[in-house]
């Protein structure tokens, strides 16, 4: 991190304007601005007062701590990347506590904020009242961000909660500063350019990221004003969907896409049918077992067992997006759902029991 960089986050740590600073130090708000952009260094004659200014020492003004804090800025990083879940919360905290100004920090807790508002729904008051605390960081991740892909990101999380809270007129109007796609995309293109074997491969590939981007919004695609509420006709889709593309009953990396099916189906199914969504348990639970057994194979390139993707195949490897096996088994996760109150319905049955105890 540049001495820029560092003034830029305390300044904004103590709510403080560049023309503010400026003031205080007897310089430009242009002199500042060109500090924090990396074009120039503050003179050395004002460092002193400058980091009494920003509460700190030169040391760390200068950057001369920022060795000792290398390990615990990796620990962050690397949680970061992974998928947020609710029990990250208070590690994101800590992160933006200990980095004033890192939007990413911020970002990931305000993700891991909105996961928990549906995962502690109890009452709609409560539950809109902890969407408003992830509302106010992606509000401010979008303001302070540099980085595009971050804005973006912060700019779903706004039109999600907004959404959410019912406040649709405004989602609508965030939703519009995500940027257009282009009209004409790359894969279009390269389709146009190649022939034979090589274009019927890229092909379909395009199509397989369409079932993708498909997949994704049957899945998800519930009530977002009521987080109980699913629509079983999108899930079923989903799995006819798969049934169809993959006819042999061979799923390969899909059997992730099948577990959320069947978990989504239990959850619906938890009040109105308790012994169709056991069976939706038990069925996601061979999924996810299923699921785990895959990346548990040597990296090596596994061929889609379907005529669609007969061309393609898949690396074990690729299936650990979130990181090793071992933090990301979905028999694990398939274990934290089954705590989650949507199936108190289900608490006290011999059956949902048994799943519980495997």
């Amino acid at each position: 991190m540049t001495i820029g960089e560092r003034i830029k986050n305390l300044r904004k740590k103590h709510d403080m304007t560049q023309e503010k600073l400026a003031d205080f130090l007897g310089v430009s708000y242009q002199a500042v601005s060109k500090w924090e952009c990396g074009v120039s260094a503050p003179d050395v004659s004002l460092l002193v007062p400058l980091a009494k200014l920003l509460h700190v020492s030169t040391d760390t003004l200068l950057g001369m701590e920022e060795v000792d804090t290398d390990e615990k800025k990796r620990k962050y990083d690397d949680a970061c990347k992974m998928a947020p879940q609710t029990d990250q919360l208070e590690l994101a905290q800590n992160a933006c506590r200990d980095y004033p100004g890192e939007m990413k920090y911020l970002q990931w807790q305000a993700d891991c904020l909105y996961l928990l508002a549906y995962e502690q729904y109890t009452t709609q008051e409560k539950f809109y009242d902890d969407l408003e605390k992830a509302l106010k960081p992606y509000l401010v991740v979008l303001e302070n961000a540099d980085d595009d892909k971050l804005k973006n990101s912060a700019i779903v999380g706004i039109v999600n909660t907004l959404s959410a809270l019912r406040r649709n007129d405004e989602a609508v109007k965030y939703a519009e500063l995500y940027p257009d796609a282009p009209r004409l995309d790359k894969n279009t293109l390269i389709g146009w350019a190649l022939a034979g074997e090589a274009k019927e491969k890229h092909m379909q590939n395009v199509l397989k990221r369409h079932l993708d981007d498909i997949l994704q919004i049957l899945i998800s695609k519930h009530d977002a004003n009521d987080p109980n509420l699913y629509r079983e006709d999108c899930l079923d889709c989903a799995e006819k969907l798969l049934q169809a593309f993959f006819p042999s009953g061979e799923y390969n990396s899909y059997y992730d896409d099948l577990y959320l099916i069947h978990m989504e189906r239990a959850v619906t199914l938890a009040r109105k049918n308790p012994e169709k969504a056991i069976e939706s348990l038990k069925t996601a639970r061979r999924y996810a077992e299923t699921n785990d057994d895959l990346f548990m194979r040597e990296p090596t390139a596994i061929p889609y067992n379907s005529p669609f993707f007969d061309l393609l195949s898949f690396d074990s490897a690729d299936l650990l997006i979130y990181g090793r096996l071992e933090e990301n088994r979905r028999t694990d996760n398939f274990s934290w759902w089954l705590s989650g109150k949507c199936f108190d319905p289900l608490r006290d049955r011999e059956d949902f029991q048994k799943i519980v105890n495997g």
